[in-house]
């Protein structure tokens, strides 16, 4: 009796999740590959998208024909890239990864336009770098890491443009502090150069962001650059 039981229930779960969707489309072995939904005609609620091996591969969501919201998956269910419509705007957050499958980059694009934190990310999973960005332009902080975790720069940037910065050792110590930027966000003018220690090295003069001269600081004119 308990097997006649389960073996009706199996039947019932198998013709529910066969018309769980108002349309469905294969693969040619067989495999599912899409699931619609409609409403009056048009499509509404989820479609579903997968792979041939049987994983999901994507998400759109409809109302009353209307794309709002789209996730796109890779086979390890890792999400890739998510789209969706907030109050007339077009947001969309994306995921990159390097060929051999770490993640490389996560970003997001309103009206195609970056926008909020950008982040990379080294091979072992470290964060590598980070930028803030207001309308597609940088703004405010940005940092690099190295690969050991250690902060590398520390940038600060006005419409898009770098007005300062600060370079650091692997080892954590200040290096170099650049402050001479042009309107079109290129060094020209002079930076400190500093040893581990924390002394004044060198002064470096740019053109253009290339340096044209490396002046050894002394003594006596490290003490005035000091006071400078």
């Amino acid at each position: 009796m308990q097997l006649f039981i389960n073996v009706i229930l199996l039947n019932i779960v198998l013709v529910v999740a066969t018309f769980a969707a108002d349309e469905q489309k294969f693969y040619e072995n067989g495999a599912l590959h899409f699931e619609y939904n409609y409403r009056g005609g048009q499509l509404h609620g989820l479609t579903k998208e997968f792979y041939e091996t049987g994983e999901l591969k994507g998400e759109h969501e409809y109302r009353t024909g209307k794309l709002v919201n789209k996730r796109k998956f890779r086979r390890n269910g890792d999400l890739e890239y998510e789209l969706k419509y907030e109050d007339g705007q077009k947001i969309e957050y994306l995921i990159k990864y390097h060929p051999t499958g770490e993640r490389f980059r996560q970003l997001t694009l309103v009206n195609g336009k970056r926008e909020g934190l950008e982040i990379d990310f080294h091979r072992n999973g470290k964060k590598k770098a980070e930028r803030n960005y207001i309308a597609g332009q940088k703004e405010g902080s940005a940092k690099g890491y190295y690969i050991n975790g250690r902060l590398q720069g520390d940038w600060l940037f006005k419409n898009g443009e770098p007005i300062a910065a600060t370079i650091f050792y692997s080892t954590g110590e200040k290096w170099l502090i650049h402050s001479d930027f042009d309107e079109r966000g290129r060094l020209n003018g002079s930076s400190k150069e500093y040893k581990k220690d924390g002394t004044l090295k060198a002064i470096r003069y740019y053109k253009n962001n290339e340096m044209v001269q490396r002046r050894r600081v002394s003594r006596w004119l490290r003490w005035w650059w000091a006071i400078w």
